[in-house]
């Protein structure tokens, strides 16, 4: 697995147009004209959006040995879980985003199940960056082991798919560097949001995007991070019934975390 060296785009751009044209080849199936569309869409997830601020997140990110750090993180979890080997992609996150800053203690990232993305700050301590990279990489290896297509992937799937991913970030760093939904919400309440709010839908495909992401994020009138949340607590008690580690279910299908 290669760490990009994207400090050298950046030395090689003067711009987001520019600096799009490094990244639009990990997109295989894209062409020149869905350049900034792409970059529009990592943007949604957590990329920076201020060309000369994202210059300089990037210098410090190199000055601080990020990259030589991510690669030993990315070793470690690639032999923790026999990981699949895919590009990683490291960029400056969106500081002035206050949902990623507050939310998310300034670091964001985005899995495919042939590269990943992760979005950091210059200030972002190597235990936030172990989380995060921890979380992402998860996500690769549920993508390759996971009895379905991606395409394929349900609201279950997806809830799963996140669950495991945190469950991963805890059972490795401990409650300290778990995400703040994590602890949002009481047993009972959880329970509740599950068998009210959620399973009506867990058969829910991407395609109705709207509905899918309000229910993820807890959008509208539906509770903050619900899907997260809930997927979480489905995860954690799967595993503390069967006394099982994360990387002992990553092939179980979404089904499978639905004690009865």
């Amino acid at each position: 697995m290669s760490v990009e060296k994207t400090y050298e785009w950046f030395e090689k751009s003067s711009s987001m147009y520019e600096l799009s044209s490094y990244i639009l080849p990990f997109f295989k199936e894209a062409s020149i004209k869905d350049n900034m569309a792409i970059v529009k869409h990592l943007q949604t997830h957590g990329m920076f959006r201020f060309w000369k601020e994202g210059q300089k997140t990037q210098q410090e990110l190199k000055k601080n040995n990020i990259f030589r750090f991510v690669k030993q993180e990315e070793q470690l979890l690639r032999n923790k879980w026999n990981g699949p080997d895919v590009p990683i992609i490291i960029l400056p996150v969106d500081e002035k985003n206050r949902k990623i800053r507050v939310k998310f203690g300034s670091k964001s990232g985005l899995a495919f199940h042939d590269k990943l993305f992760l979005f950091l700050s210059a200030h972002s301590t190597k235990e936030s960056i172990s989380a995060i990279m921890t979380h992402e990489y998860n996500h690769i290896c549920r993508l390759e082991k996971m009895p379905k297509e991606e395409k394929d992937m349900t609201l279950l799937d997806t809830m799963i798919l996140e669950g495991l991913a945190e469950n991963a970030v805890h059972e490795r760093l401990g409650e300290s560097e778990t995400a703040k939904w994590v602890t949002l919400y009481s047993q009972k309440q959880l329970e509740h949001f599950q068998t009210r709010m959620l399973k009506p839908y867990f058969g829910l495909h991407r395609q109705d995007e709207r509905l899918f992401s309000s229910l993820m994020y807890g959008k509208g009138y539906f509770p903050e991070m619900l899907g997260y949340a809930v997927g979480y607590n489905i995860v954690n008690q799967y595993l503390l019934k069967k006394r099982a580690k994360v990387g002992n279910v990553l092939s179980l299908s979404a089904e499978s975390f639905l004690l009865t």
